[in-house]
Parts: C-alpha cells; sequence; structure tokens
C-alpha cells in the first residue's frame, strides 16, 4: 500500500477495500442486510469506498471521512520491528498503517459491521469515507477530491464531518477545514 509513485510505488488499495467489502459483505443490501457498500474507482485498482446503514429516520448525516488506505513508503532498516509485518505487544500494535491509516480503516469497518449486527435504530445517517489516495498527490484523479466533484459523497454535506486519520499516535484536539 505504500504510496510514492516517484519510487515506483502505486498502491493497489482495492487489496484493502477488498477485504472491508467482504467484512461487510453479509449486512449490504444485496445480502438482506441494512447497509449499502460501494467501491468507486477513478484510476484502475486504487477505489475508494463508502458506507452507510439504510435504517436512520432522516437526511441528515455524521461522515466519518479521512482513513486512507494508503501509506508512506518505509524503509525497513529505520524500524525496530519489520514494519511489513503486524507485530503484537501487549496492547500495542506495531506496523505499517497501524496508526496511519490502516487501523482507522478497520476500525471503521467494525463499527458499521456492529451498526448492522445490532441493527442500531438512528436517527441521523452515520456514514463512512474510505480514501484511495492520502498519502500522495502526483497522480490525480485519485482520492477524496475526486469522489466531491463526482458528486458520489454530496451526502456528507447534510451534516458534520468527523476526519478519522491521526498519524502520530496521539488524540487530536482539534483541527480546520470545510468541504462546501
Amino acid at each position: 500500500m505504500q504510496n510514492a509513485p516517484s519510487l515506483g510505488l502505486i498502491p493497489q488499495v482495492n487489496l484493502v477495500s477488498d477485504i472491508v467489502l467482504a467484512e461487510l459483505q453479509p449486512y449490504n443490501k444485496t445480502n438482506g442486510g441494512y447497509l449499502t457498500v460501494e467501491r468507486v474507482e477513478f484510476v484502475a485498482g486504487r477505489g475508494n469506498a463508502y458506507q452507510h446503514p439504510d435504517f436512520a429516520h432522516s437526511e441528515r448525516t455524521v461522515a466519518f471521512v479521512g482513513s486512507h488506505m494508503d501509506v508512506v513508503p518505509s524503509n525497513p532498516e529505520g524500524w525496530e520491528r519489520d514494519p511489513f509485518t503486524l507485530t503484537v505487544e501487549g496492547d500495542n500494535l506495531y506496523g505499517r498503517g497501524t496508526t496511519d491509516c490502516l487501523g482507522h480503516v478497520a476500525l471503521m469497518t467494525e463499527l458499521f459491521k456492529g451498526l448492522s449486527q445490532k441493527k442500531v435504530s438512528i436517527e441521523t445517517k452515520v456514514v463512512c469515507v474510505l480514501i484511495a489516495s492520502e498519502e500522495n498527490s502526483k497522480i490525480p484523479g485519485v482520492g477524496v477530491e475526486t469522489l466531491m466533484e463526482s458528486g458520489k459523497i454530496d451526502f456528507i454535506k447534510k451534516g458534520p464531518v468527523i476526519w478519522v486519520d491521526c498519524s502520530d499516535s496521539q488524540p487530536c484536539i482539534g483541527t480546520t477545514g470545510a468541504i462546501t
């Protein structure tokens, strides 16, 4: 998932979104569930994904955006542990993407799986957008900016957006920005 076109590293993030889609498949509307789950691909192999349960009672949304399926390149020599193998030590996880940002992708997937399993009755539509390309802008037309331009995720404009990306392993007190 390393994203550095200048080094010849172009991530095939569909390998990640395939896992997300498979995990949520039993809860998808096409299988009698409550979730709408879709991969939107502007560049082959590099699809964004979004999901939302269809049992909310209004069109208002709370959107979780920012979790991305690509990572910055890594030189294994700079790591104490193999960065390409997930290592579990006590309550800590070590490896590529655990905090930036594949751990967040897993968290969002589990949230939507749990909402679907419990059939939680909610007033506001909870949505999630998983981004194909956040770590590099050398190849345009891949990530969230193109999703916004396409109108595919206009539903996030109907409420607050919570940006789920924290690469320094610490809580983020606040940030600024706008999607209009």
